[in-house]
């Protein structure tokens, strides 16, 4: 059963990939980067892979292993003698119950020579795996399943997610479309707090951030980005305010603390702000 397509579990492999590569002298904000060029994958698909939400496969395991000079089984315990891996791949499959099919992600064990006490089997068709009721799968070999996950639909898109907080709705806006329409996938806000809580629930790949929104500056939204799930991600600082002391100070302070880029003077300059971004994720 096992193959260089074969699959492992996602998490283990991402925390000591990401091991390897701090081992080897790589901070954490190369770790993306290097991922997607030995692996040939967009930045925004590498990122994934090392959070744990992209599979792995045994021939991708090698080649971050080969490129490192490490032995796989630094990677995956005990690589090098196949027949002592946990008997459990994890595929890409459809679940089909009560007439009904759905993009899952299974945990397929042994083959089965009964499936009398087997709630669900899973059978291969090609490259394709499908999850049945027991009885009512159809003929052919039939192997255990231990654990299907169903997870909500989405899209996947590769596109790098930009975040623009500018509380100039009109700026904000003009810089967002402009972003998007050279293959970024830009969203705009326009407050702090808005900011604070898309942030939370899911990081972007970089962000564009005025330094002043509102009656306060950007640095609550800057400390919540060095402490989200992809604290190394890009900032670019905006400010409108250069010739002020005041600001000058705090920005620079910013950019020695928390390692932001910039500042960039309002009216935005577009090109600048793709080239920047540009520069950022080596595109």
């Amino acid at each position: 059963m096992f193959n260089h397509h074969q699959k492992f579990d996602s998490q283990s492999i991402a925390d000591k990939v990401r091991e390897l590569f701090l081992h080897h002298g790589f901070s954490k904000r190369q770790h993306a980067k290097e991922l997607s060029r030995i692996l040939d994958l967009s930045f925004s698909h590498a990122h994934r892979k090392l959070k744990g939400q992209s599979p792995w496969t045994l021939e991708q395991i090698n080649r971050v292993a080969v490129a490192l000079g490490a032995n796989p089984a630094v990677i995956v315990d005990c690589l090098s003698e196949m027949d002592t891996v946990r008997q459990i791949v994890v595929q890409n499959a459809i679940f089909s119950v009560a007439g009904v099919t759905l993009p899952c992600i299974a945990h397929i064990g042994h083959e089965l020579w009964s499936v009398r006490q087997a709630e669900f089997v899973g059978v291969q068709q090609g490259e394709v795996w499908t999850i049945y009721r027991a009885d009512e799968a159809p003929s052919g070999k039939r192997f255990s399943v231990e654990l299907i996950e169903i997870r909500p639909c989405h899209i996947d898109d590769d596109r790098l997610s930009i975040a623009v907080l500018d509380d100039a709705h009109q700026a904000a806006d003009e810089l967002t479309k402009y972003l998007n329409s050279q293959g970024f996938n830009a969203v705009a806000f326009y407050d702090v707090n808005s900011f604070c809580r898309a942030l939370s629930k899911n990081p972007f790949d970089g962000y564009v951030v005025d330094w002043l929104v509102g009656q306060e500056t950007a640095q609550k939204c800057i400390e919540a980005i060095r402490t989200s799930e992809h604290p190394d991600a890009p900032v670019l600082i905006l400010t409108g305010q250069l010739g002020t002391d005041l600001r000058e100070s705090e920005i620079v302070r910013a950019m020695r603390d928390y390692d932001v880029l910039g500042p960039y003077e309002k009216p935005v300059r577009l090109h600048v702000i793709e080239a920047a971004l540009q520069r950022c994720f080596n595109l």
